[in-house]
This record gives C-alpha cells, structure tokens and sequence, in this order.
C-alpha cells in the first residue's frame, strides 16, 4: 500500500505530531505574499548553462545531494571554487562545476571514478561524510543514463516533454539513486526528495517558462533535515519528549525507523496542509517556491541559528 503523505499525518505513536492550528496562523502571516519560483543561483554553480550538458549536471550533482552535516565535533564540510569556500549544495555543486570544461561535462570520467577520484572530487576543508558511497552512486548514475538515455540526461528530459512530473517518474524508474520509497510501518512512502529537486533545477537553471517547463504547481515539499526546523520552530511539528531529547542533543535518528519516516512525512503532510491553507487564503505558491520558502529561512534567512538543532541521519536519500 502507497502512503497519501498529503492528506493524512503520521500516527503520533512515531514521535511527531501535527498543530494544525500553527499551520493556520503561518498561513495568516503569509497569506498576500509572493512566492516566486527559485531562480537556482547558488554561487559556485556554472555560469554559462548549454542544454547539451545541464541535465548531466544535474543529475549527476543532485544524486547526491545528501548528508551535508558533520558530525559532532568535526568541521562543516567546504569546497574550494575560484579562490571561494563554499559548503553546504554549494559547496557540492562547485565540486562538479569544476569538471565543466568548454568541451562540456564528461559523464565518462564518473562512470569509471576510482575512490581515488572520489576523494578528488570532493577534496576540501572539514568533513564530507559518506565519501566512497558517493563515489559509487556516481559510477552507477552515469551507468544508468548510458544504459538507459544514450548518455545524455537531455534525452530523459525530452523523453518528458519537459514536464516536470514526468522528469521525476522516470528519473526515479530509470535511476537507482533516485529511488527514495521506503517501507514503512503504515505502508510504502513515496518521498522522493531528489527526484523533485532534481525536476526543479534543471527548469530552474534553464528558466522555468522561458525553456518550456510545466508540470510544477503541485510538486510536494522535499522532506529533507532543513524544512523540518522551521516546521517545529512554528509549533506545526511537535516531537515527543524522547525524539526531542535525540535531535537537540544530536544523536543519530537511525534510517528507515518510525521516527526518521514520521520527521519526513509529516513535513510534506505540513507542505500539502500549509498550500491548502495559503489558497484558501486566495494565496497561492507553486510547490517549488513554498519548498524555498521554507528553505530560505532555515538555512540563508537572518533567524537561521535560531530555529534549533535538525535531525541527522546517515543516508544518500537527503
């Protein structure tokens, strides 16, 4: 059985519930506001952006697009890009915008990566954890557009007619790292976190109307550790005595456990119930520019140090 994430919240017994009353009085505070859809200008990411390459980098940069914590005690994790240091998806996108050359982006050098190359790729300061299973969801990516799209991630995207929604279908059917459907206890749940960001930046980095893409409005929030901190800060996600203790201490919440499966569903659950209640508002917001809403002010807005600890879990999935 395939979980509706939208219109139900986890059970409580998993360690979150749902305000639902917090959920009305965001609405009422951003009810008339604008949200624009992300423009994807990370510093650190290629200037210049040829069809014929940005969907390989793409899809290459955002299969793994995850884990960008460190652990406690280490340093954050920064590459180094034109005498700049960047962390955090910045920090992973200069990585591969330093194997762009004017000749384009060589899929071939990821489908033979030795650890070695690995460790190269993402050579910098502090620490980036999971390195060899990078590597190795690398080598098995650029595998699967060769095996599958001639190569080239364009023909993927052509093969949607640019629709989003079918960009994210058969990246996740044709590319095992953007496979993200657990198992869990109420049943399997489709998250599909990268699929759906992966979707968004290859419109956004081409414009999303001007390079012809549609299917958007109704892409899910991408319930990854970020979104979840301005959910508990505003009182919609309230976590149980024993999980609060385990994030704010931060300890590990172990992958594929009730707690880890309810922190992400509930954000999209909070996702689905915050839009309806931005339209019922007469305000609406596209699900790529509600995501960055929310991710703006988690990690870039001037309250980011002030929303409290999120969760951390060793996974490629976010």
């Amino acid at each position: 059985m395939t979980i509706d994430l939208r219109t139900t919240p986890p059970p409580a017994d998993w360690g979150v519930a749902i305000d639902e009353a917090a959920i009305d009085r965001l609405a009422d505070e951003w009810q008339g506001s604008a949200f624009e859809l992300p423009v994807f200008d990370y510093p650190g990411t290629p200037a210049n952006r040829a069809p014929e390459w940005w969907f390989d980098y793409v899809t290459m940069s955002v299969s793994v697009l995850a884990c960008l914590w460190a652990p406690e005690g280490d340093e954050i994790w920064h590459a180094e890009h034109n005498g700049e240091w960047f962390d955090d998806a910045p920090g992973i996108f200069s990585a591969f915008t330093r194997r762009v050359t004017p000749a384009g982006f060589d899929l071939g050098f990821f489908a033979a990566m030795s650890a070695a190359d690995g460790r190269e790729l993402f050579a910098g300061s502090g620490t980036l954890l999971l390195i060899d299973e990078r590597t190795a969801t690398l080598r098995a990516t650029a595998a699967a557009l060769h095996e599958h799209w001639d190569g080239s991630a364009a023909n993927l995207v052509g093969a949607a007619d640019r629709n989003g929604a079918e960009i994210v279908r058969l990246l996740i059917e044709t590319i095992p790292a953007y496979v993200d459907r657990p198992t869990t206890l109420a049943g399997e749940a489709h998250f599909d976190k990268l699929a759906h960001l992966a979707a968004a930046i290859m419109a956004a980095g081409m414009g999303w109307h001007s390079g012809g893409f549609t299917g958007y409005d109704a892409f899910p929030l991408y319930p990854d550790y970020m979104l979840p901190r301005v959910f508990r800060h505003v009182g919609a996600m309230v976590y149980d005595a024993h999980l609060a203790d385990r994030v704010d201490t931060r300890q590990l919440i172990p992958a594929d456990t009730p707690a880890e499966h309810a922190i992400r569903w509930a954000t999209v659950y909070c996702g689905a119930r915050l839009s309806q209640a931005l339209a019922d508002r007469g305000t609406i917001a596209a699900g790529p520019a509600l995501d960055y809403r929310l991710w703006a002010m988690a990690v870039l807005g001037p309250d980011a140090d002030t929303l409290g600890e999120h969760h951390r879990t060793l996974t490629m999935r976010y």
